[in-house]
């Protein structure tokens, strides 16, 4: 059997997608970030009121977080609150230098802006990678962990 060719992304809701884009953007560097608005059809269709301001809502948007690709929208239906049943890991080959240099300034990035939770350190680990936690001002559960992929029975 030929392997499946297909991809799976976060898709967060919020309240307001386009102040958490600019969130991700300032805090997180977020990169390739596209926005997309309702039109009046799709409104009517979300069963938001007729004089509703379109272009500060978001139908759909998504950007990227070192080279990860992550997809959100406005929670239309009301329900955005994260679940602690899931976290986000961001694994990186710490075998690439430019890579793990670009973990290593994530992490400083975060821990230094105030804007995130830091619930475990990133430090080096018994396994031979380095792991870390923390939460967002949202409440979803991001891991950071490097280590050398040639070595992982992950990634063979």
């Amino acid at each position: 059997m030929s392997r499946m060719q297909s991809q799976i992304y976060p898709y967060f809701s919020f309240k307001n997608a386009k102040e958490a884009i600019e969130y991700y953007q300032e805090v997180f560097g977020a990169t390739d970030v596209y926005r997309l608005s309702p039109k009046a059809e799709q409104a009517k269709q979300f069963g938001l009121p007729e004089n509703a301001d379109l272009d500060s809502m978001t139908m759909h948007a998504g950007f990227t977080i070192l080279g990860m690709k992550v997809e959100c929208a406005d929670a239309f239906t009301g329900d955005s609150e994260p679940s602690g049943q899931i976290s986000l890991l961001l694994d990186i080959n710490s075998e690439d230098a430019e890579s793990a240099k670009a973990a290593d300034d994530f992490y400083e990035k975060l821990k230094n802006s105030g804007e995130v939770k830091i619930t475990m350190p990133f430090e080096e680990q018994f396994w031979g990678g380095k792991m870390g936690s923390f939460t967002d001002k949202y409440g979803i559960n991001w891991m950071l962990h490097t280590s050398p992929w040639s070595k992982s029975v992950d990634h063979n």
